[in-house]
């Protein structure tokens, strides 16, 4: 057997790159912070640019978990929005099957029994609190205050590296706040656009000890070219 003497400067310089592509690794992998993640200008930027986008399409999930029960489901959602006033969804809502249109201040509902469109003038369903995630996804990223943030690693799991954040804020949601308390979030930021790409929500019940409330979101094609019309088969006005 022949054996390979290699310089001792050559063995250094190859353990040197051997412990770069290890961190890198852990780094990717979320392991270990990022260089330069500053999470407090990171969140605010996210928000800032997240809430800004004039169009995006989103996933909801939401649902209350009690000790020893079936979970019960709010809403399992997927749907579009421009800014200001048009959002398209489809679902389930409440165990029931449900399309909506909302254009301005007027709501489109397809009828599941006669599979036709009802119209509702003068009713911004956007603004109920049945909706209250559903057709304003971005109502949950309102904040009073961001006590804490904890840097969670890198994602690279879904597509697109995203940076996760955790804290616990004091949400700028009436709803939320009259029902809810002790809000957990988690946020997955795309590390090149720094738009939020999905959100973990979780609240303890002010009504029920025990019962959580939990919400996933999904955000994609943020600022996409989307058009939301009224349903051709709609009653004309």
């Amino acid at each position: 057997m022949r054996w390979v003497v290699m310089p001792r400067s050559r063995l250094w310089l190859l353990l040197a790159v051997a412990v770069v592509v290890v961190l890198a690794f852990w780094v990717l992998k979320g392991f270990i912070p990022a260089p330069g993640v500053e999470k407090e200008a990171l969140l605010a930027e996210a928000l800032e640019k997240t809430r800004a986008s004039e169009s995006y399409r989103f996933r909801i999930n939401s649902r209350l978990e009690t000790p020893g029960e079936e979970p019960r489901y709010f809403s399992k959602v997927e749907g579009a929005t421009v800014v200001p006033d048009r959002t398209y969804i489809k679902g389930t809502l409440i165990n029931s099957p449900i399309e909506l249109v909302q254009i301005d201040d007027t709501t489109y509902m397809r009828d599941q029994i006669t599979d036709k469109w009802l119209v509702l003038k003068g009713n911004r369903l956007a603004q109920s609190e049945l909706f209250i995630t559903e057709l304003n996804p971005l109502s949950v990223f309102n904040f009073k205050d961001v006590p804490e943030i904890l840097y969670e690693g890198r994602d690279g799991r879904i597509g697109r590296t995203n940076e996760i954040l955790e804290f616990s804020p004091m949400v700028m949601n009436p709803f939320l706040e009259m029902q809810f308390t002790d809000f957990d979030y988690r946020l997955w930021i795309d590390s090149r656009d720094h738009l939020i790409t999905r959100a973990q929500v979780s609240a303890e019940s002010k009504s029920a000890k025990g019962q959580r409330l939990l919400v996933e979101i999904e955000l994609w094609d943020h600022n996409g070219k989307i058009v939301i019309e009224p349903p051709d088969t709609a009653p004309e006005e």
